[in-house]
């Protein structure tokens, strides 16, 4: 939809401005096409999104909700180009709301950043937790870093791990909470614990 100037006006980005007869001033003259293309503009978004591309829902004289009605379910059905999901629906607020098991091998804690980007791992023995491979060039994850009833292992990290803040605690129960915010081949950590139960 493009601005519709005023009749008379040379100007594309003319405003309108209303009669004054006490000023001795005329109104602008509205052109058919700035009702109309406004009007159409909107009944064609009120038609497809609620309804379908194929049987598109006519729009109502009666209903005068109906733009807010369609503005709130192309928002639910993620079909505004904003929104457009491309990506799995268990993806959430940023975040998959399906953790993946993270991997150990010789003592070497690996995540694909592929799979997701929430983690969890119960430490059984001494760990190293390595940068993931690829390493994604941006982004954040969470790995939750259980530790199991016998504890006091030694829990480090790989190259490319900068500690920013917290330190994991390797004590017996104990769930480490560790964020990662990835800046090309610098990774930030910052590490709570969960509390009580």
């Amino acid at each position: 939809m493009e601005y519709v100037k005023p009749l008379n006006e040379t100007d594309p980005n003319a405003p309108y401005i209303n009669g004054d007869a006490s000023q001795d001033m005329e109104g602008s003259e509205v052109p058919a096409a700035a009702i109309e293309h406004t009007m159409r503009e909107i009944v064609n978004a009120v038609t497809f999104f609620l309804g379908t591309v194929e049987t598109p829902l006519p729009a109502s004289g009666e209903d005068l909700q109906q733009l807010r009605k369609a503005i709130e379910k192309a928002v639910t059905d993620a079909n505004a180009d904003a929104l457009y999901r491309t990506v799995s629906a268990t993806l959430g607020a940023g975040f998959w709301t399906t953790p993946v098991a993270a991997t150990v091998a010789a003592g070497n804690v690996s995540f694909n950043a592929a799979l997701g980007n929430r983690f969890t791992l119960t430490a059984t023995e001494a760990l190293t937790i390595t940068a993931p491979d690829p390493l994604p060039a941006g982004g954040s994850a969470r790995l939750e870093l259980s530790i199991d009833a016998t504890g006091n292992y030694s829990i480090d990290f790989g190259a490319g791990f900068r500690v920013n803040h917290g330190a994991i605690s390797s004590e017996p129960n104990a769930v480490n909470l560790i964020h990662m915010e990835f800046s090309g081949a610098v990774i930030d950590v910052h590490i709570t614990q969960r509390k009580g139960g």
